[in-house]
């Protein structure tokens, strides 16, 4: 009952991805001006985010709200609204004419960040695909 729960919490308003296709991978860089904040990959159905060497050794800089120990490996099977909140609301003509333009499933997060993840106005970190 508490993961179901889970689950409809989690999810960002407006957020249609559940899954994403057999075999998916992605790596993402996190970014902060030029700085590597940390990477975000998505491998063998699961998400994992890492702080960089680079943000661990500097001193003074603030870890992000919802990962808030550097040292650790977060891992989970669904996207943290801290990157899904990147992804457009899929119900609008625009974002749907994009994603089809792309040839990306509209169940596809690690798709769909690569096509919109890269700047949003909601914070001033850059997500980089590689």
């Amino acid at each position: 009952m508490i993961e179901k729960l889970k689950k409809i919490l989690w999810k960002v308003d407006g957020m249609d991805f559940i899954d994403n296709p057999a075999g998916s991978k992605g790596v993402f860089q996190l970014k902060y001006g030029k700085q590597l904040i940390g990477i975000l990959t998505y491998e063998d159905n699961q998400w994992t985010f890492k702080y960089s060497d680079e943000f661990k050794s500097e001193k003074g800089l603030n870890p992000i709200i919802d990962f808030p120990d550097t040292e650790k490996v977060y891992i989970n099977e669904q996207l943290w609204p801290f990157f899904a909140s990147r992804i457009p609301t899929l119900n609008q003509p625009f974002q749907l004419k994009k994603i089809h333009k792309a040839n990306i499933k509209q169940d596809d997060s690690v798709g769909l960040l690569r096509l919109f993840g890269n700047e949003t106005i909601t914070n001033p970190f850059r997500l980089l695909a590689l």
